[in-house]
């Protein structure tokens, strides 16, 4: 049904339930690709007798691989039509099982299993500090601290965790600055 006819510049614009869905599906897709980590990876891939240096960009959801977002680019650029199946390469988070053509490039199928979170267990007179996850999240047991009178960054930080001498820590603590040294700004996640 159409609602209105506005002409602008000599071009009829026609505003109708049709728009606004189309309006609702780009915000849809938009909020999608919020959601969606990615990862690079560089890997040495054998065809046969052909050797070829391949860098795939694996896109995921955390439960799936986006087999639309990612892609993988090889060189060299000959021989052409090289199928590649059940390729796997490993990143710190998962294992990637892939099939792909090179020469063109094209992913034809994706998995990935995601790998065991390793929790770094401290022992006595250390504490645990971990990157503050997206806006200061921090894992269960864990309290959020921003030295420097900071606040949390939107996006997570990715360095491992680490066991710190707990008095060294108390002092930075009540001094309001950051254990990991003045160079580093970020809020940072400590065990209770």
């Amino acid at each position: 049904a159409v609602v209105s006819t506005q002409s602008t510049w000599g071009v009829s614009v026609r505003s109708s339930s049709f728009t606004i869905m189309i309006s609702f599906g780009f915000l849809l897709l938009a909020l999608s690709c919020v959601s969606a980590e990615s990862e690079v990876v560089k890997a040495s891939v054998k065809s046969g007798k052909n050797k070829f240096s391949c860098t795939f960009t694996l896109a995921n959801d955390g439960a799936a691989v986006l087999k639309a977002d990612s892609k993988v680019v090889c060189t060299p650029n000959k021989p052409t039509k090289k199928k590649v199946s059940n390729f796997e390469v490993s990143t710190d988070t998962a294992t990637y099982k892939l099939s792909f053509n090179i020469n063109p490039e094209k992913l034809t199928k994706a998995s990935m299993e995601l790998k065991a979170v390793k929790t770094v267990e401290c022992e006595a007179g250390f504490t645990r500090v971990c990157p503050s996850g997206a806006a200061g999240s921090c894992p269960e047991g864990m309290f959020n601290f921003c030295p420097y009178n900071g606040s949390p960054a939107a996006a997570e930080d990715s360095w491992a965790c680490s066991c710190l001498q707990t008095r060294m820590l108390e002092l930075d603590v009540q001094a309001g600055l950051n254990p990991l040294g003045e160079c580093h700004g970020e809020c940072i996640c400590m065990s209770g």
